[in-house]
């Protein structure tokens, strides 16, 4: 079973990378017929709806945090079949610059 793994990316661009990534990884299935282009942009957009359910409704992710998003999938009839009972988000919530900005001053005075 193929693994969609999109990498680190920031939330607000998850859609699109799980798109190109799906796109990707299934390019030899497409070329040999065994896919249909079709068919992948349409799971990509149900996993995409999932993905916005959880991400932006349930969790109020912000743009700009960092998000991970794996999930393993099965291709039978020529279809990419999600299994769902594999997905992980990860969530990096950005911090503000201040904060990171004020520590790092901090400790650089103690190291003078």
């Amino acid at each position: 079973m193929p693994t969609l793994n999109i990498g680190t990316i920031i939330a607000g661009a998850y859609a699109d990378k799980v798109r190109r990534t799906l796109f990707a990884i299934t390019k030899s299935l497409q070329e040999t017929g065994q896919l249909k282009n079709e068919d992948v942009a349409y799971a990509a957009a149900m996993l995409n709806q999932t993905l916005y359910k959880i991400i932006v409704e349930k969790l109020k992710c912000d743009k700009g945090d960092v998000v991970r998003i794996v999930i393993d999938f099965d291709v039978k009839d020529g279809k990419i079949e999600w299994r769902y009972d594999t997905l992980k988000i990860e969530w990096y919530v950005k911090k503000d610059q201040s904060i990171v900005d004020q520590a790092v001053k901090e400790v650089l005075e103690t190291i003078k």
